[in-house]
């Protein structure tokens, strides 16, 4: 069991590796569409706000479907429909088919095989230490930015981004679609420990037993159960201002560094480094949120984002290339390192035969958050010709972050 649930964190790993480098891959690709078509870039920018209300929107579905049919199916289907909408998207020429392929289909893909049907999977296999595990697992987000980033900007460069875009969709059936059907079956959900040692203890740390009732009664916990404790609210909230803390820049971040004069290769390269960063972001925080807490681990990790951001935000009034890799290095120790904590803390608070579901009704406040920041962020630019005050507002969205978690810690009246 022990073996299996190990091959299955792995099977994880890589499949949002690739999964998520493609997706994150836009800010990349953002530079050569600015180019080619002079498109607004509240506009263009607007195609990854789609994608997140679709994500958003269809995160309950999806976590229905695993619900029905199980892991596995849904997230084969994902790789199918993802590698497409990056082939689709080789073909662009008008902004509807941007956000048509990039916005709806692509979105479609990355729900399938994202958040909802892996937190569920895992929660599935692991009973302790979930935080950890997931953590672990998710890392793969970040190795996936790290690689194909620069992969990414090295084919735009030397073939043209529609080449890119080919070669990126197609690799990622021909490698994720064996991984998919192999790595991820689905077991019966694992009880949470019942003896004495599995109560939460006072420092709130996770992958125990909630402390107000039996693994047998939480199995029963429903939607509207959910819906009633303060303690979803706060998670929901948590979950949106989650992107609004890192979409509002991350989106931005390549065009803003060449726009002030930096090789687009070294750009890239950096952004690369963000995401090796974040591969070690997601497993420190993980530990962490079982060692000291989830919400002070949590805190720390708003405070790198919010560090990032800032420094990223130093190169207007000093063009230094060590303010990006301050940016790189801060920003992505953050970058995605509130999911597994929340995935943990949902799994402690909601978990049972409806996590599911639950779930995805929480992954609504990610859609949201998500879908506006891309879109600020652009807006902002527009008007002010500055990202100035869209990476100030970061700063704002992570210590708002930061409270929901603390709330959330709480235990329930």
């Amino acid at each position: 069991m022990r073996a299996r649930g190990g091959a299955t964190v792995a099977a994880v790993w890589l499949i949002l590796a690739v999964a998520y480098g493609v997706y994150f891959s836009f800010s990349i690709f953002l530079v050569p569409l600015l180019e080619e078509f002079g498109w607004s870039r509240g506009l263009t920018a607007g195609a990854f706000s789609v994608s997140a209300v679709v994500q958003g929107v269809l995160a309950p579905v999806t976590g229905v479907l695993v619900d029905r049919v199980g892991a596995r199916r849904v997230i084969v289907g994902g790789v199918l429909v993802l590698g497409a909408a990056s082939l689709l998207a080789s073909t662009i020429s008008a902004p509807w088919q941007l956000y048509l392929y990039t916005g709806v289909i692509g979105a479609v893909g990355l729900v399938a095989l994202g958040w909802v049907p892996m937190g569920v999977l895992l929660s599935h296999w692991f009973a302790k230490g979930r935080a950890r595990m997931v953590g672990i697992a998710f890392s793969g987000m970040g190795m996936g930015v790290f690689v194909i980033g620069p992969l990414a900007q090295w084919l735009i460069a030397r073939a043209g981004w529609r080449a890119a875009s080919a070669w990126l969709g197609a690799g990622t059936i021909t490698l994720l679609l064996p991984i998919a059907w192999t790595g991820t079956r689905d077991p019966r959900p694992v009880a949470a420990p019942r003896d004495a040692d599995a109560r939460t203890p006072r420092d709130g740390s996770l992958g125990r037993a909630l402390d107000d009732g039996t693994a047998a009664a939480r199995a029963d916990v429903g939607v509207g159960d959910a819906v009633r404790d303060a303690r979803f609210w706060a998670l929901w909230l948590a979950y949106f201002f989650t992107p609004l803390a890192v979409f509002t820049v991350f989106t931005h971040q390549v065009a803003f560094a060449v726009d002030l004069g930096f090789d687009r290769l070294l750009v890239a390269s950096i952004f690369g480094v963000m995401g090796l960063m974040s591969t070690g972001g997601r497993i420190v925080f993980g530990v962490l949120a079982d060692r000291i807490g989830p919400a002070l681990a949590a805190s720390v990790s708003f405070a790198c984002t919010a560090g990032g951001a800032c420094a990223l935000l130093a190169l207007e009034t000093s063009a230094q290339v060590a303010w990006l890799w301050g940016y790189a290095l801060l920003f992505g120790l953050g970058f995605g390192a509130r999911g597994p904590i929340i995935t943990a803390m949902a799994t402690e608070h909601f978990g049972g035969r409806r996590f599911g579901l639950i779930y995805g009704v929480l992954n609504l406040g990610n859609g949201v958050g998500a879908a506006i920041a891309p879109w600020f962020g652009g807006v902002v630019h527009d008007v002010t010709g500055s990202y100035r005050l869209a990476f100030l507002s970061a700063v704002v969205f992570s210590i708002l972050g930061a409270a929901c978690f603390w709330r959330a810690s709480r235990p329930s009246p």
